[in-house]
């Protein structure tokens, strides 16, 4: 069983969805913290960030709450007037809670992708970093871990080891944001 484990970053570039694609269960972190300038809240593109802005305070992701999500949403579609078609499906997930909105993006694209990975969540618990990610992955019986390139950086991998784990790492990925590869499907269907 094969999973990868990641915050729920809002419309993600397509290496996000290349490790769904890799994998056997998808794991979106919601009992996590918030990262203030991350890309739970926004996301660049054609050299210019668009956002959805969030109520101050660094609260766990699953409780994140936005200012003014229908104005922020318009703005973007708005902005980015070429991708309507893609941005007009997603006008469903849209709401309040950051991760629900997020998650259900997610989901959403993963599909249009056709992608059949399982989308899972995850579950409070007072573990952290590398011990949590291992505690995931013996609740859904893996047997490697799937992480992103930086994770080099700080995962503990005898700690997966010493659980009978494998861990490999996502190194060759696509340099394109979603909408794009989208609208560039849709125009070779």
């Amino acid at each position: 069983m094969k999973i990868a484990i990641h915050q729920p970053n809002f419309l993600p570039w397509y290496p996000f969805f290349q490790k769904i694609k890799e994998v056997d269960k998808f794991i979106i972190l919601g009992h996590c913290q918030f990262e203030k300038n991350g890309f739970q809240n926004r996301f660049n593109l054609e050299g210019k960030w668009h956002t959805m802005s969030t109520k101050k305070g660094l609260d766990p992701i699953n409780t994140k709450t936005y200012l003014n999500y229908i104005k922020d949403w318009n703005k973007i579609k708005i902005n980015l007037p070429q991708y309507a078609t893609i941005l007009n499906q997603l006008d469903d997930c849209i709401n309040e809670n950051l991760f629900i909105t997020n998650s259900q993006i997610i989901e959403k694209l993963t599909k249009l992708l056709g992608y059949n990975t399982e989308i899972l969540y995850d579950y409070p618990t007072n573990l952290k970093s590398t011990e949590r990610l291992v505690d995931i992955c013996l609740k859904h019986n893996a047997t490697e871990y799937f992480s992103g390139i930086s994770g080099k950086q700080y995962l503990d991998l005898t700690k997966f080891r010493s659980k009978g784990i494998k861990v490999n790492f996502q190194e060759n990925s696509t340099n394109i944001h979603t909408l794009e590869l989208l609208k560039n499907e849709q125009k070779n269907i």
